[in-house]
């Protein structure tokens, strides 16, 4: 085993303001089968250093704050990481998100050949599945199918903690039809996603967050690595020349709210996200959402990492009613703006209502045509929260702007409109 690079960096915030992302240059030799990289960041507390690798391609990979080491061989790769070895120059890409004033010393190592090799987490067997959100056959108009899932969720791949098959059973028993596979700063996980969607019954849709300290955005479709060190403008630019589909993320949401000018908005906005549970009487993002545009397709997403809260996959749920349920059809519709947010994927008729399931967010189908000849959706969930697309579903309310025609004993509530959403809170 040769070392190919160990050096220790100093570095402060003077070096966080000058380059948030620096380099560490080494060259692979040729015939090299693998490299591994390992950070020591010694004893200090309160540090977070992020780590990703540049190859002579271009990105490669991205851990972030989830590793401090890994591994890339010829066909295979530690996740969040893409195989492939070539001689040539190479880089440890780091960023500096959280420097202490003091400074912190950083020993990066790399060595060929690695010492380990990857490891993808378990492969956890399909559970089965007892029914799905496109089970239900909510009122679509003709040729299309509103199906229930979650466009926002990690895995191993980034700071997720569950390997791709164990995500794909949390999906399945949230009662989704599809999820989106939204790991930060890669694409690593999309060659996977196809063998494990066919192996666990649940569409997976290939995704990637771009991730900064000024805001999150996610990206659907296979359109190759999004640079997340680039102007978020540039962003939107790419991701429509390269045919995919470009929301924001949770744009109010704690300490990484959307912080990036921009000269044109992206296509969508994840108003509804898991943060949103902590406090589902705030209507901040629905100050946010008075400033869009109508045109922007408004999307909920969980943002599910781990098993660790009660948050699932699919709270909130976004459904989207589409042809088929594969993935460049789901990104097309949700392109189309064929959206509906709800608090979860469960739900029961009114005249259907289970104790066991009164205590997880509903959708509550009502009766009743509206002026399409559709029924009347209203979602509620378990606090008598309503999130609702005035355009898609829609909420049956009075003259005096009060929703009638809800679950009694989930009321009363108070209805708030931004553009052309609707949330009614319960009093």
């Amino acid at each position: 085993m040769a070392v190919l690079r160990r050096t220790t960096l100093r570095l402060t915030l003077s070096d966080q303001a000058a380059d948030r992302y620096p380099t560490v240059p080494f060259e692979v030799p040729p015939g090299a089968e693998s490299i591994g990289m390992s950070m020591d960041l010694g004893t200090q507390e309160g540090v977070g250093i992020d780590l990703g690798l540049l190859g002579p391609d271009g990105l490669r990979g991205w851990s972030g704050g989830a590793r401090i080491s890994y591994v890339v061989e010829r066909d295979d790769a530690t996740p969040g990481y893409h195989p492939g070895v070539v001689p040539g120059q190479w880089a440890v890409l780091l960023g500096l998100h959280q420097v202490p004033a003091e400074g912190v010393d950083v020993t990066i190592t790399v060595v060929c050949p690695a010492r380990e090799h990857p490891d993808h987490g378990p492969r956890e067997a399909p559970v089965r599945r007892l029914l799905r959100g496109s089970d239900r056959g909510l009122p679509a108009p003709r040729g299309l199918t509103w199906y229930a899932g979650d466009p926002h969720n990690h895995c191993l791949h980034s700071d997720g903690e569950l390997s791709l098959w164990e995500l794909a059973n949390e999906g399945v028993r949230s009662g989704l039809d599809y999820l989106g596979c939204t790991d930060h700063n890669t694409t690593s996980h999309h060659p996977h996603l196809a063998s494990v969607s066919q192996r666990h019954g649940i569409t997976l849709v290939p995704g990637q967050e771009m991730t900064t300290h000024r805001g999150h955005a996610n990206a659907w479709g296979e359109i190759g690595v999004i640079d997340f060190r680039a102007e978020a403008r540039t962003w939107v630019e790419e991701v429509e020349r390269r045919g995919g589909f470009m929301s924001i993320n949770h744009p109010v949401a704690d300490d990484c709210s959307w912080l990036h000018p921009l000269e044109r908005m992206p296509p969508g906005a994840e108003l509804f996200h898991g943060t949103w549970y902590r406090n589902l009487t705030d209507t901040s993002i629905l100050a946010w959402a008075a400033m869009l545009p109508d045109a922007v397709v408004v999307l909920g997403g969980g943002d599910f990492h781990n098993r660790s809260t009660p948050l699932r996959p699919g709270m909130p749920t976004t459904w989207i009613a589409a042809e088929e349920c594969s993935a460049p059809a789901l990104i097309e519709a949700m392109a189309a703006g064929r959206t509906m947010v709800t608090g979860s994927a469960r739900y029961v008729d009114e005249e259907e209502a289970r104790p066991e399931l009164l205590n997880c967010p509903a959708l509550v189908r009502l009766g009743g045509v509206d002026g399409h000849g559709e029924e009347d959706l209203m979602a509620v969930d378990a606090t008598g929260t309503v999130l609702v697309d005035r355009l898609g579903a829609r909420l049956v309310i009075d003259e005096d702007h009060q929703v009638v025609r809800a679950p009694a004993a989930r009321g009363p509530y108070r209805l708030e409109t931004a553009g052309r959403w609707v949330v009614a809170l319960s009093a």
